[in-house]
């Protein structure tokens, strides 16, 4: 059970925290009354968390916030205040706070920030484990590449046997190992290398094939891993040979078994792994390959017919490299990692396959190797043909002709797709985190656009405006409709989201974007061309998005020539064209071009620009999220997004969207669940109008903004800030209806619904529910589960009316 020290001088609230909110969230608590008191008590135990109050009366919770930090304590920390302000907000994140708690606080407050931290903490953990398990992984694969440079590297094959078996006793914790080679005129195994086995018995081991565990891996093949748990009884290895743990492995050169390798426990209880096997079956085949090698100098006709066999067909790309550092010969791997012919790499200079930033380190690393310095594996960044990374991991020695240098030679593992998953793994944790934050703010976010965009729309009622008014106010409106459309493309970002559909015009969409732009291209003295096709046929989409898309491409192409000196021209075409439609079907797609005359980007950098986080922009300029977006957004559609470019000449990104397909066409509305049917054109004469209407909402410009809508729709609201609030005025007075907001502190929308639902089932379903997150699959899920209709943040004064209109008259019906 996870630990929490409460360290605060009021009595009540520890004793409210650790009798009340704690047991019930599941966590231990000790409780300290002075800041040296709960210093003296992380001195003596460290718990999982710390509860620290602002003032106490000896010294203050930042000071201790600075003691922690001084003696290395790496707890997470929430502070606790009455008083909070955003100066002292700032020190205590600064001087390692997780949170704060603005007292009094609620339970749902408190469990949310502790959540938070512990959650942290876990992670750091599981993080820590995992590092310790890449660490060990790391050190056994540091033994197979030593093992595996000596079997190129060391001749007296003796002590690379001997080797051999230390290094699977070390990898495999094992407390003895031996290698047995067969005897093939005997039909016997015999002792070739040993650990720890002692000179008794390794005297006496040699045994027979055909009754023996080893015989039993000489004639199958196959590896055996036994205990004297599953056997029943020690295990027995020859006469008088017992063990309680045994793993032996073939030592196969070609399909031939010529040997065992094998490692036991006799005093321990430990058994052995399938990662025991696995490393003790490397360590085995470096074991054959070294007796093969021995053979082959055995066989001077034969050895470098067979050298190069094993040499071309190395998983690993093996190359030399002569004084010059040109290539001077390479395996049959080198033509797949390079992209190069085989011929053309013979010869060529290992330079001219660097980028040229990344050239320098290696050359000084391959200079001390021709000095006869000993040099360690080190990365290599190498340019294929087609302009791709490939990175590798080299290991570099030199090659003599008696006290002359004469060429080095190196072994390189290809690390491209191990760096390509560890880029992976932290880019999917960077977009996790980005759903939690987007998911987070949009709620927040949705709050003012609800107001700005519902006083526009009551103003814009007002027949009485001016046009030159009216213009304005329908100007805020609509940037506020697209601020709220902007949240949802990033919580689409972060989530899957089905998004809207109509029929659009993709010319006037273009040109709606471009005017956003014109005055700032204009004052840059870009030069704006369009070619757009004339009775461009309409597809079906989402204008928002494909203005979101379209925007984002100026804006890139427009800093592309401000980069090349701030002239240039902007051309953006559109047109009909053919293309290939799902089940390689012939299709025709409307492909918008979007075209610059700016620095373009480099072939390196061109098969990356769609990735997340992926930006050439310097530092504060660009998040390398703008293109990943745009790419999302047009997958969505169906559709294709790619760019060509040439450096120093400019780049054209290229839209194509289907021009039919089976999407349902929706009105630009949010998605509602299927279980809510709302006829949005109900007569206002069919309704119930002067209902009674109770708005429940914390926020308190989006009550006044409610009742002021309602009171224009004839109607008499009431409003209050809490759900506790709303169910005691429900129990003195009858409403008609009642509109409520799902997030708020204390009771929710969703336990007010539970609560009524209970008193009164029927007033329960004459519920509207309002909400900023309409992505999240949870808050969609209740709402599915209710099967109340539900009011998008922001919202039209037309939305508002008609289900209202809706419920009420739905009410009269029933």
């Amino acid at each position: 059970m996870e630990e929490i020290l409460i360290i605060d001088d009021s009595k009540q609230i520890c004793s409210m925290l650790a009798e009340y909110v704690l047991p019930e969230l599941g966590y231990a608590s000790t409780i300290a009354h002075t800041g040296r008191q709960g210093l003296n008590r992380l001195r003596q135990r460290i718990p999982d968390l710390i509860l620290l109050d602002l003032q106490l009366p000896d010294i203050s919770g930042l000071d201790l916030l600075r003691m922690i930090a001084q003696e290395g304590y790496d707890v997470p920390v929430i502070l606790m205040t009455a008083h909070g302000s955003e100066a002292i907000a700032v020190e205590a994140f600064r001087l390692g706070a997780r949170n704060y708690l603005i007292k009094p606080f609620s339970e749902t407050e408190a469990q949310a920030a502790i959540d938070q931290a512990l959650r942290e903490r876990r992670l750091k953990r599981e993080k820590e484990l995992l590092t310790r398990n890449l660490r060990q992984r790391v050190q056994e694969l540091t033994v197979l590449y030593s093992i595996g440079k000596s079997v190129s590297s060391l001749l007296d094959l003796e002590e690379l046997l001997v080797r051999i078996v230390e290094a699977g006793v070390y990898i495999t914790r094992a407390e003895e190992g031996f290698l047995l080679l067969r005897d093939p005129n005997a039909n016997e195994l015999y002792l070739r290398a040993a650990k720890n086995l002692g000179e008794q018995r390794a005297q006496k081991l040699r045994m027979p094939i055909d009754d023996s565990l080893a015989g039993q891996v000489i004639r199958t093949g196959k590896p055996i891993r036994l205990d004297k748990a599953g056997a029943g009884a020690q295990l027995k290895v020859i006469t008088g040979f017992l063990v309680r743990a045994i793993l032996q492995v073939p030592l196969m050169v070609g399909n031939q078994v010529i040997g065992v390798l094998a490692v036991d426990n006799q005093q321990s209880e430990r058994t052995f792994s399938e990662n025991d096997q696995y490393l003790l079956s490397a360590l085995a085949d470096y074991a054959a390959i070294a007796i093969e090698n021995a053979r082959l100098y055995q066989k001077v006709k034969q050895s470098e017919a067979r050298y190069r066999d094993l040499f071309d067909n190395a998983n690993d790309l093996i190359f030399t490299l002569d004084r010059q550092l040109n290539i001077r010969s390479i395996n049959k791997v080198g033509p797949t990692i390079t992209g190069y012919a085989r011929d053309d790499l013979i010869g060529r200079p290992l330079r001219t396959m660097i980028f040229e930033d990344a050239w320098a380190p290696v050359e000084r690393l391959l200079s001390k190797v021709l000095r006869g310095e000993t040099t360690p594996p080190f990365e290599l960044q190498l340019r294929r043909h087609d302009e791709e990374t490939v990175v590798l991991e080299v290991s570099a020695r030199l090659i003599r002709d008696g006290d002359r240098a004469e060429a080095i030679h190196c072994i390189a593992r290809d690390l491209t797709e191990r760096r390509r998953l560890e880029e992976q793994l932290i880019r999917s944790e960077k977009l996790s985190a980005i759903g939690q934050l987007v998911a987070g703010v949009a709620h927040e976010v949705n709050n003012p656009l609800t107001s700005i965009s519902g006083y526009t729309q009551l103003m814009l009622r007002d027949t009485s405006l001016s046009p030159g008014i009216r213009e304005d106010l329908q100007h805020i409106n609509t940037q506020a409709e697209r601020a709220a459309r902007i949240v949802q493309n990033l919580l689409m970002f972060a989530r899957e989201h089905k998004p809207q559909r109509t029929l659009v015009d993709i010319n006037q969409v273009l040109q709606s974007t471009l005017t956003l732009r014109a005055y700032q291209l204009r004052v840059d003295n870009i030069t704006i061309v369009t070619d757009f096709a004339p009775n461009l046929p309409q597809t079906v989409a989402d204008p928002h998005q494909l203005q979101q898309v379209f925007l984002n491409l100026i804006n890139n192409a427009h800093q592309a020539m401000t980069e090349r000196g701030g002239k240039g021209t902007l051309t953006l075409r559109t047109s009909v064209e053919p293309c290939v439609g799902e089940g390689n079907r012939e299709e025709r797609c409307i492909r918008i071009a979007v075209s610059d005359t700016g620095v373009g980007i480099s072939p390196r950098n061109l098969s990356r620009i769609f990735d997340p986080f992926f930006t050439t922009k310097p530092v504060g300029q660009g998040t390398g999220l703008g293109l990943s977006i745009c790419f999302g957004i047009i997958q969505e559609h169906h559709g294709r997004l790619w760019a060509e470019s040439e450096v120093g000449v400019g780049t054209t990104m290229y839209v194509e969207l289907p021009l039919t397909h089976d999407y349902e066409i929706v009105l630009d509305t949010p998605d509602e669940p299927s279980s809510t049917v709302v006829d949005e054109e109900t007569n206002a004469e069919e309704t119930n109008h002067g209902a009674a209407i109770l708005v429940v909402d914390d926020e308190e410009a989006v009550r006044a903004l409610l009742a002021r809508l309602l009171t224009d729709l004839g109607h008499r609201p009431t409003t209050v800030a809490s759900g506790e609030a709303a169910f005691e005025i429900i129990a003195q007075r009858s409403f008609d209806l009642i509109l409520t907001d799902i997030k708020m502190p204390g009771m929710t929308g969703f336990e007010l619904y539970q609560h009524i639902r209970q008193r009164d089932p029927h007033l329960a379903q004459r519920i509207i529910f309002i909400t900023g997150d309409t992505i999240t699959a949870s808050t969609q899920a209740r709402l599915a589960q209710t099967g109340n209709p539900y009011l998008a943040k922001p919202f039209a004064i037309e939305r508002l009316e008609a289900l209202v209109n809706a419920c009420l008259a739905s009410q009269s019906a029933g």
